[in-house]
């Protein structure tokens, strides 16, 4: 599975030996989710995905050499098979999260770190605070699964399948093949359509399909109430998940269900913690007029507003020293050149409204 964090905000770290960077992995402020080693970084010279980091935990590794040393029980041919799916399954939830990470980037927001885990990917993504670009970045990771349909299904043609091992009923399957090679590669065509299935049918944060009813609903009704109407959603999914996740014995989508359950129930915990209506979540799409109670009226509704505008621009302040700390301190640890456009483009605003004396 694919997910998103939008909180994401661990900082880098650098020096020390190995047994200090190894030890900083679990003295992290992500918690649980930083107990993972580095597996790779892109290069910066790769356009759209340079510099993402890719991170692999290790419940995940546990997890692997698990299921290998179970296939082993079967023969080399069923352990040979089982690595075989099990770097597939990695390359297709990889390829997803790279989905995420190069919108976000398209639509001018951040994304710079991904993390392999036993339920599937997460992908820091930080897009801009509007309804629309969220949305691009979301829809990128299922398209790229959506893209790869007509690869794999290509691919079975050519090598002799027939078009009922192209296009068949994915909660049932009723496929017959015969030789290794076209085994892998149907079963590779078939956790590719899962894989997009589950994330766009199941609406549920961190899934896809949770933040998509969250987005679309944002541009409707603003970022709050949307919020609400998703994570509501989002709990009573996860109790039916994980009541069939039990009835039928399938503990990976119990674990689904919790994950997805404490997911929802934390996002709501902080929203509650929100002011009515933050600053942040004002819709620049729609303006203003999402958040003003058409019935208000004199010197009481003009106070408010007047309020409003001055809290909205202690916020914004506030967020913007936060922003610009966040790159003095990347350029601390990394160099002006780990920079993206946009960060260069807001250090230099900051210099010219110095000067100016804002």
């Amino acid at each position: 599975m694919g997910y998103q964090d939008r909180r994401y905000d661990e900082g880098r770290s650098g020096g020390g030996g190995l047994g200090e960077r190894f030890a900083r992995y679990f003295r992290s402020r992500a918690g649980f989710f930083s107990w993972s080693l580095p597996l790779f970084t892109v290069p910066r010279r790769v356009p759209g995905v340079g510099g993402i980091r890719v991170r692999i935990h290790l419940l995940y590794i546990l997890v692997a050499l698990g299921e290998l040393l179970g296939a082993g029980g079967r023969g080399s041919i069923g352990l040979v098979f089982v690595a075989a799916m099990l770097g597939t399954l990695f390359v297709l939830v990889l390829l997803h999260e790279f989905g995420h990470c190069l919108a976000c980037r398209l639509v001018g927001g951040q994304a710079d770190d991904i993390l392999m885990w036993p339920l599937g990917g997460l992908a820091y993504c930080q897009p801009p605070r509007r309804w629309k670009p969220a949305l691009i970045t979301t829809l990128a990771g299922p398209g790229v699964n959506l893209a790869l349909l007509p690869v794999f299904g290509a691919a079975l043609l050519l090598t002799g399948s027939g078009w009922s091992e192209v296009v068949f009923n994915p909660f049932q399957p009723d496929v017959a093949f015969t030789g290794y090679g076209r085994a892998w590669l149907w079963s590779a065509h078939y956790v590719n359509l899962m894989l997009l299935l589950f994330n766009m049918l199941v609406p549920m944060f961190p899934m896809d399909c949770g933040r998509v009813l969250q987005e679309v609903l944002w541009g409707r009704l603003g970022y709050k109430r949307s919020m609400v109407i998703a994570l509501n959603v989002g709990l009573v999914t996860a109790v039916a998940m994980g009541v069939i996740g039990l009835s039928t014995g399938q503990m990976r989508l119990v674990s689904v269900a919790i994950f997805g359950g404490f997911t929802c129930w934390n996002e709501r915990r902080t929203l509650q913690m929100m002011e009515d209506q933050p600053a942040w979540a004002f819709d620049t799409d729609k303006g203003n007029g999402g958040f003003e109670n058409a019935a208000d009226g004199g010197a009481a509704a003009a106070g408010r507003r007047t309020q409003k505008r001055e809290e909205k621009r202690r916020s914004e302040e506030q967020e913007r020293r936060t922003e610009i700390d966040r790159i003095l301190d990347k350029i601390r640890d990394g160099g002006v050149h780990t920079l993206s456009k946009r960060e260069k483009a807001m250090l230099q605003d900051e210099t010219n409204r110095k000067r100016a004396g804002g």
